[in-house]
């Protein structure tokens, strides 16, 4: 890292020195693009999302941005090993966040790269393709842009921006919005700082026109083969569902929502296990999975660090060093255990839920186990029952095993709280019970008890989806975007409000050294 930010230094240094000399741009003959065919600029998407979403250890930026909001959630309690310092630490140095922040501005850059480029040529850099091509590929790779771009600029309003208050200005200058790549060293120092309310109407903005560009399918006939494991217009849509819940404007969610589970034209349901979305390690999805990482690929092994949250560390078994397992509070309230602290016995409520069965695991007391049973040997959780998300490394590859990031399940669980907030309890509770029924073992809860309008509360909703979206990086943005207070969970008494500062990540000093716009 010390070695790239003196590349850096030395590459500006190098233009502020060379800019003196008035015709040095002018150059007689200017460097061609990189992408002289359709098909090498097909180059510029797989690039973004090996950007984004590649890369072990500390080189994914994705995970990289998701480990510390997994354990900020009111839903888990940690191991107090004070050398991770990512619980909710928010303006103290991050390692995580840190990477994270120069990372993803890496994937926007080079989004900006592509799309510059298409703009500079009046929207078709190759005049001499036929229009089908044109549609099929032109439209699509440029749509493909315009996703990660939005799907970048939410990863990072959700880290360090402020909430989205409706009603409100949201005019609190945020994090650099940059939607065209610098060309000066001025340039580079001095990004527009978006507001609150600018950020998101550049998601919005960049969704809406990845939704219009994307096709709904990879076609084998016109279409690169990798594009059958990359963004399509309903993962754009659900993505324009996910930022509009931020905004709390949820009448356009649901309206998002609903195109995701009534035109999907058979593309997703909900008829498999819950564990189908997290075993394939190969190019296969679950039949709910919108959008996933196909770490299936050789090239790219599922980064390690999800292990922070995960029970299993792949072929390795149950993992050492996670730190991160569901709280004790969250347990009991969801009536899966009755005193976690004291007894080791499991309540029917969780063991009739299949997500209990295939995607968590559970450590039991070093002095109470039973043969076959795993235990933990840190001295904070070896006397009491601890339960963990075990989703991550389930395929017969396991580090090679495809990551969901958008599932069908969301999506039914978001309609559903819009749904009883607008006052539509039967249609609450419709949504509700799709996944509820999906998650009910028969032969050990007996036959399906489905979900009265009577007895529908929102509580209810949000706690199926705490279960359904444990280990996701769901819980802090599904509770700032309900615009409700966050508990504290296992840090004590009381809650937060969804707009404390508890919630905003600091922007990297290295940033603030460099950006002369964030000093202002």
């Amino acid at each position: 890292m010390k070695r790239i930010n003196l590349y850096i230094i030395s590459l500006l240094l190098i233009l502020i020195t060379s800019s003196c000399k008035k015709d040095y741009f002018q150059l007689e003959r200017p460097p061609q693009n990189p992408w002289t065919t359709l098909e090498e600029f097909d180059r510029a998407p797989i690039g973004l999302y090996w950007s984004l979403f590649v890369g072990d250890s500390w080189s994914n930026p994705w995970v990289n941005a998701i480990l510390p909001k997994v354990s900020g959630g009111d839903d888990v309690n940690w191991i107090n090993d004070a050398e991770w310092g990512y619980w909710r630490k928010t303006k103290e140095f991050n390692r995580y966040t840190d990477r994270a922040w120069f990372q993803i501005y890496r994937t926007v850059g080079g989004a900006n790269d592509a799309l510059s480029f298409v703009e500079r040529n009046n929207g078709n850099p190759y005049p001499d393709e036929n229009e089908a091509n044109i549609k099929n590929n032109l439209d699509r790779i440029v749509g493909e842009c315009y996703f990660i771009r939005a799907y970048a600029y939410f990863l990072l309003e959700t880290t360090f921006g402020h909430a989205y208050v409706p009603g409100s200005a949201n005019d609190t200058p945020d994090i650099p919005l940059r939607i065209t790549y610098p060309i000066s060293v001025q340039d580079a120092k001095n990004p527009k700082i978006g507001t609150t309310k600018e950020v998101y109407d550049q998601i919005i903005a960049d969704l809406i026109k990845a939704k219009e560009l994307l096709p709904e399918k990879f076609d084998a006939a016109t279409m690169n083969p990798s594009y059958q494991v990359r963004a399509t217009k309903f993962a754009a849509s659900a993505m324009l569902m996910k930022a509009y819940f931020q905004m709390g404007d949820y009448i356009n969610s649901e309206k998002e929502a609903s195109f995701l589970i009534d035109n999907n034209n058979g593309e997703f349901d909900m008829t498999e296990e819950p564990i189908a979305a997290w075993n394939k390690s190969n190019i296969s999805r679950g039949r709910e999975v919108i959008f996933y990482l196909p770490f299936y690929d050789d090239a790219s092994l599922a980064p390690m660090h999800l292990t922070v949250f995960n029970f299993n560390a792949g072929s390795w078994g149950p993992c050492g060093w996670n730190e991160n397992r569901m709280g004790e509070s969250t347990v009991k309230r969801l009536g899966w255990m009755n005193n976690p602290s004291n007894d080791t016995t499991i309540n029917v409520t969780a063991r009739r839920d299949k997500r209990f069965q295939q995607l968590f695991g559970v450590r039991y007391p070093v002095s109470k186990a039973k043969a076959g049973q795993a235990t933990d040997s840190r001295n904070e959780i070896k006397d009491i029952t601890t339960i963990w998300p075990n989703k991550y490394y389930l395929g017969p590859k396991a580090f090679q095993t495809n990551v969901p990031l958008i599932r069908l399940a969301e999506v039914y669980l978001t309609r559903s709280i819009i749904r009883y907030k607008a006052g539509n309890k039967n249609g609450a509770v419709a949504d509700l019970d799709v996944v509820r029924k999906r998650a009910w073992d028969t032969f050990i809860g007996g036959a399906f008890l489905p979900t009265s309008a009577a007895s529908i509360t929102d509580q209810m909703i949000n706690d199926e989806r705490l279960i359904e979206m444990c280990g996701e990086n769901d819980r802090i943005d599904y509770l700032r975007g309900l615009k409700v207070a966050i508990p504290k969970g296992e840090r004590g008494a009381g809650t937060d409000p969804y707009t404390s500062e508890d919630f905003v990540w600091a922007i990297p000093s290295r940033e603030l050294l460099y950006d002369e716009s964030l000093k202002k």
